[in-house]
């Protein structure tokens, strides 16, 4: 009886075995398609790769770490724009024989989005295809790349392809946003930007750019309904902090920018155009001693150029210090002389447009002596037409330096290190080599004459 029994065990024991081991599968293979299909969801919907990065690494050792998952990982790095991390997982699914457009594809993605577009532009079939309905993040890193590159006509292009393909896509919308942005169509873009809005309501960034739109059109009520929008719905950012300030100050409530400026941790760390308007807006609101120590932060970064100049030389005399200030006002009115020749340098590239030396001398004068923003978008552009010239490298390393930008200057420099090694390197590649001379002394130049 007992034997019976144990046997009736056995078997019922292993047929919940065989029951389970498919249930146990079957949970498996589920949890595998929830984990990847939300961290999709993070990555390419929800803008936020830093919880898809963190769910796949939290899931990967129950599921022996799969390689479409590595993948995924270096899509989310890619949007955090993490190179060094993106190329790692590259060359680990390279070295697993994943397929190479698929194991570097978020690296050429990568490259495209920063001005290298020519890998994706040659690969757009097979990208389009791995990517499926999330085609437009590669249609969008050519955009970017094009844009990067000041290539309007492939801009256009790619965008019309976009439309084509993905109809009534957010991301389309946006970026012709951006390219009429850029082009200063600045009708056209509000039309864009609305249209993302109302295919994507939560789209906080593209309700900033059309905030930013609508400031460069002095429509300051429609620009402050935008970041009062922004305020409340999205992480303040130092941007949308200054943006917002801008709008108040326009609409003459200094009082009330001022309150939104104080929320800035640390202004000394902001980029030069925001610092400036802190300055100007505690000069507006009677704050000048503020408002000199801000101008002596910009004069620090740039001590000839004419803004800044004028900044400090307001907040000393609401300070009372009329001698400094008259000082300050008559350097100011030297580099306000520089104006007629940087007008002049830009006729001449409306005619000479591809002449880049030009454009980028230009960029300089204007980067030192007027607008430090502004001179730096040309010298960008000649450096994007021709990347390996030395001396646009050294002034666009030496701006970023100045900006606090330690890790975007030092990408310059290495740059800077690269094409000195390629010159090198040429150099001896064409000169003969030592050893034949000595050996052939006929192959030795002949002596120069000695004077008498």
């Amino acid at each position: 009886m007992n034997s019976h029994s144990n046997r009736s065990g056995l078997i019922r024991l292993g047929l919940l075995s065989l029951l389970g081991l498919p249930l146990l599968a079957a949970i498996w293979l589920g949890l595998y398609a929830w984990v990847e299909r939300s961290a999709r969801d993070l990555i390419y919907n929800k803008n936020a790769p830093e919880q898809a990065i963190s769910k796949l690494e939290a899931w990967s050792p129950w599921m022996l770490n799969p390689s479409k998952w590595s993948w995924l990982k270096a899509e989310g790095y890619r949007k955090l724009g993490d190179r060094s991390r993106v190329s790692r997982l590259v060359d680990e699914m390279t070295a697993n024989g994943i397929s190479s457009v698929q194991a570097s594809s978020p690296l050429l993605l990568l490259e495209s989005a920063s001005g290298l577009p020519n890998k994706v532009k040659d690969n757009l079939g097979p990208l389009l295809k791995l990517y499926g309905d999330n085609g437009g993040e590669v249609l969008g890193a050519l955009v970017q790349g094009f844009l990067n590159q000041g290539d309007h006509q492939s801009t256009s292009q790619a965008l019309r392809l976009w439309n084509e393909l993905y109809q009534d896509d957010p991301k389309a919308s946006f970026w012709q946003g951006v390219y009429s942005t850029v082009s200063y169509d600045l009708d056209s873009a509000l039309i864009a930007f609305k249209k993302t809005i109302e295919l994507d309501p939560k789209n906080a960034q593209a309700r900033q750019e059309l905030a930013e739109v609508y400031l460069e059109k002095a429509n300051f009520e429609e620009a402050r309904e935008l970041f009062e929008w922004l305020v409340k719905n999205s992480k303040e950012s130092p941007e949308i902090i200054t943006g917002y300030a801008r709008c108040l100050l326009n609409l003459g409530f200094a009082d009330q920018a001022s309150e939104q400026l104080k929320k800035l941790p640390d202004v000394s760390k902001l980029p030069s155009p925001e610092l400036a308007l802190v300055c100007e807006t505690n000069l507006e609101a009677d704050q000048a001693q503020a408002a000199s120590d801000q101008a002596s932060i910009l004069l620090n970064r740039w001590p000839d150029a004419l803004p800044y100049l004028q900044l400090k030389a307001r907040s000393l005399a609401k300070l009372g210090q009329t001698t400094q200030s008259e000082e300050l006002f008559a350097k100011a009115a030297e580099s306000q002389n520089k104006r007629p020749q940087v007008d002049q340098m830009i006729e001449r590239i409306a005619t000479e447009p591809a002449n880049q030396e030009l454009r980028r001398d230009m960029g300089e004068m204007m980067m030192k002596y007027l607008d430090p923003a502004g001179g730096i978008g040309y010298i960008q552009i000649a450096s994007r037409t021709n990347p390996f010239d030395l001396k646009t490298q050294e002034l666009l390393a030496g701006y970023y330096e100045k900006e606090g930008k330690q890790q975007v200057a030092e990408n310059h420099r290495r740059t800077i290190r690269q094409i000195q090694k390629a010159i090198l390197d040429s150099m001896d590649a064409t000169a003969p080599p030592i050893s034949n001379s000595i050996q052939n002394p006929q192959a030795l130049p002949p002596l120069a004459p000695q004077n008498p």
